[in-house]
């Protein structure tokens, strides 16, 4: 059943006062503001979260902190199907922002989850107090309608169990592959069309083998200098023909969406054909079939899930590390191809629905459980040993960073630090990971999460948070194990399992906690 509002997974704020700004952190609100709605629309929920917690923790305004529980809470909600969570976050904007602005919504939402739950008197205190505080909120109508419904629900019936819905052979996948193209060529090794965006009326046919400029012009998206439409275009190949842009060939078909700065370009392609050119991308084609059966289930359960929540959006996934990298026809490989089509229709479930399913390089030794990263969390991405990954090649790494660049590079992305004297491990997660950082400075004190930290300074540079700290000179020595975030599977530890002779269903049960395969 396809709910009417947000669904979610429980986040707990672990302090039980309202949020405050630490001390001695010059934190620029704005930018990191900006980052969370950035992570958010790109449909990195557990970085949005993570950013969004980061606000509340910090900001000096409180009508903003009120915002960024109330997002965290809308997360939870709509992209993580779990109510109780949302009316966790909620219940807190309600208690400690009850004058904000933001509050209205809080009540609002928290009666639309109880009244799905069935609590339809709870339901009601909930609508009746957004209309005695917000008497002229935006919602007040519907609200008054939800009271009305709420007093006279209909009889009670007893929910089936949902099942997971089957993967339609020609299930189709929208993947952003570029953004705000200014210019580019199109071509096609056959005929192909352009056609209006719902393809009905058929603009022009232009012949194979050539190459023809498309630009932004104004309001305007051109061919060659003709211009073609505002509102978009559908480029269709003819017979068994295959587009390319800037020399790259892709399947399917491309749509042309006029945006602020140039010209979207999605490719609109089977899931399956799409997945070809995601495998090869994420794990290498030389390594064991088991593996490269794991990473296509895994990134197969990741486009539906992020299909499933952008159904109002032009695309689904993107074609960059924001989703998961996308090549296209050209990067396909014998081996990735033959492991998407050997698990073809088999997806990643926790009861009836389909998993975010996380994966990272390499985790060091140990997973970790996405609470001590974003503080999301949940049920199946939790920490587990893994001795695979460690026993990769390189798993071990060490990088020294002056004190300078450090905080040059906090500086850039909005934490205004201010000359480093040092930089210390403040808590420690139970996978061994830094949970969070604290950096002493001419201005004062300033704590980071530790993937904060990471991705602020250089994640190529600081390649996970398992490390342990040296000061040395006038910098310091960071010395750790693994490769990214360390949540959901790891990588390198499938190709160990994978050589050791395990099957892909047990590398994908090992890596998220209480799963099934569907």
């Amino acid at each position: 059943m396809r709910r009417t509002f947000p669904a979610i997974i429980l986040v707990v704020f672990f302090c039980v006062a309202p949020l405050c700004v630490s001390s001695g952190y010059a934190y620029n609100i704005q930018h990191e503001m900006k980052a969370a709605d950035t992570y958010l629309k790109r449909g990195m929920y557990l970085e949005a979260i993570g950013a969004y917690r980061d606000v509340a923790d910090h900001s000096a305004d409180y009508n903003m902190r009120a915002k960024a529980v109330l997002r965290i809470g809308d997360i939870y909600s709509y992209f993580l199907n779990n109510y109780d969570g949302a009316l966790h976050h909620y219940t807190f904007v309600k208690t400690y922002y009850g004058s904000s602005i933001h509050a209205a919504n809080a009540y609002f939402n928290s009666g639309m989850i109880l009244y799905e739950k069935n609590r339809y008197q709870d339901a009601i205190v909930q609508f009746r107090e957004y209309l005695r505080q917000f008497p002229a909120g935006k919602r007040r109508q519907t609200a008054q309608f939800m009271i009305e419904t709420c007093m006279k629900p209909p009889p009670a019936v007893k929910k089936k169990k949902e099942a997971v819905k089957e993967i339609h052979p020609d299930e189709i996948i929208r993947v952003l592959i570029h953004e705000g193209m200014r210019q580019f060529n199109i071509a096609a090794s056959a005929s192909f069309e352009i056609k209006d965006p719902r393809e009905r009326n058929t603009i022009m046919r232009l012949p194979g083998r050539r190459t023809f400029v498309v630009d932004a012009q104004g309001d305007d998206i051109r061919l060659d200098g003709r211009t073609l439409g505002r509102d978009g275009i559908a480029v269709l190949p003819l017979g068994n023909g295959m587009l390319t842009i800037n020399g790259s060939p892709y399947r399917g078909k491309i749509i042309l969406k006029r945006a602020s700065g140039g010209i979207d370009i999605i490719n609109v392609v089977r899931l399956e054909e799409y997945l070809y050119g995601v495998v090869p991308k994420e794990m290498s084609p030389q390594w064991p079939s088991e593996a490269l059966k794991s990473q296509a289930v895994a990134a197969r359960t990741y486009a539906l899930y992020q299909k499933e929540k952008n159904r109002d959006k032009d695309h689904d996934v993107y074609a960059s590390t924001s989703s998961q990298v996308y090549g296209g026809f050209g990067v396909e490989e014998e081996t990735t191809t033959r492991a998407v089509n050997d698990t073809t229709g088999k997806v990643l479930c926790y009861g009836s629905n389909l998993i975010l399913a996380y994966f990272h390089a390499n985790s060091g030794g140990v997973t970790e459980d996405a609470k001590n990263v974003w503080t999301a969390d949940v049920p199946y991405l939790k920490s587990v040993r893994d001795d695979f990954s460690a026993q990769a090649p390189n798993t071990q790494w060490n990088k020294y960073v002056d004190l300078v660049s450090v905080g040059r590079s906090l500086r850039a992305k909005g934490v205004d630090v201010g000359t480093i004297f040092e930089i210390v491990p403040a808590e420690i997660s139970p996978s061994g990971r830094v949970r969070n950082i604290r950096i002493r400075h001419s201005r004062g004190e300033t704590t980071l999460s530790g993937n904060h930290f990471r991705i602020k300074v250089d994640p190529k540079l600081i390649k996970s948070t398992l490390f342990t700290i040296r000061r040395s000179g006038n910098g310091v020595g960071f010395y750790g194990k693994g490769y990214g975030h360390g949540v959901g599977m790891s990588q390198w530890g499938a190709c160990q399992m994978a050589k050791s002779g395990h099957p892909y269903t047990n590398i994908l049960r090992y890596y998220y906690s209480g799963v099934e395969i569907r």
